[in-house]
């Protein structure tokens, strides 16, 4: 009889060392439809605070899996269309992306979500050199990327010491589709541009997560940033079929609201 209860309690650790850790959880959350009236939308933390503003489904699942709005498949209707305010709060600061994890489960939980991840060719694009060649500038220290807009509507996009991979990833936020670096070329560099965004196209994020206004009516148009980055760096975009990294919504619901 011992030696039976000793084989049964060593069985029962064995199985608890054979599960999964438990994936991180907030340990309160406020899901609410947002305000109808209400303007603007994003993202902002604190140290043990995730809050989500005026924003669908959609965009939660990107910022939980950390891609692209157009890596999201599968979101229609309602998931693109109805936007929520998410107030979640964690028992103690995040450690680096946590919050990511964090907001896939209250997700899962909340709003009954399913993913896969799948990878899918997409159009996007090849960074490539330009017929005459590249025209960038010597490289400085303090790496670091910023995007804003001008009085007249114009974007600007300002980079230090960043490789053609950053610029590449960068340039795929603007023209929402996957951009590949295939210039060859090495090192890091100080680059800057000014484009006008085409007519339709969804805003940029500022600094602040919140997407930046539309250009002013009468404002007079500049280059788009295909012509921008081809008059000013030398650089071209080709369009191509490039393999992403997708995230599929297989299966989710409305959420209860507290």
């Amino acid at each position: 009889m011992g030696r039976f209860l000793a084989l049964a309690a060593f069985g029962s650790i064995a199985l608890a060392w054979g599960q999964a850790p438990a994936q991180p959880a907030f340990e309160a959350a406020s899901i609410k439809r947002s305000n109808p009236a209400r303007t603007g939308s994003g993202l902002t933390l604190s140290p043990n605070r995730m809050r989500i503003v005026n924003a669908p489904l959609m965009f939660c699942v990107a910022m939980a899996w950390n891609v692209k709005d157009f890596q999201v498949s599968g979101a229609t209707g309602w998931m693109t269309a109805e936007p929520y305010d998410i107030d979640a709060v964690a028992a103690a600061a995040f450690q680096k992306n946590q919050f990511r994890s964090m907001l896939q489960t209250l997700l899962a939980q909340r709003f009954g979500l399913a993913i896969h991840r799948e990878m899918q060719d997409k159009p996007g694009y090849f960074l490539v050199t330009a017929r005459n060649g590249a025209k960038l500038p010597p490289p400085v220290d303090d790496p670091n990327i910023l995007m804003n807009r001008t009085p007249s509507g114009d974007r600007t996009l300002k980079a230090t010491s960043a490789t053609m991979s950053a610029l590449a990833g960068v340039l795929s936020t603007i023209v929402g589709s996957t951009v590949v670096d295939r210039t060859g070329i090495e090192g890091q560099y100080d680059v800057s541009l000014q484009w006008t965004p085409e007519p339709g196209t969804e805003p940029l994020l500022s600094k602040s997560g919140l997407p930046l206004p539309p250009p002013p009516a009468d404002a007079v148009p500049g280059p788009s940033i295909f012509n921008a980055l081809q008059e000013k760096l030398g650089l071209k975009l080709e369009a191509h079929k490039v393999p992403a990294d997708v995230i599929v919504i297989d299966r989710a619901n409305r959420p209860s609201e507290n």
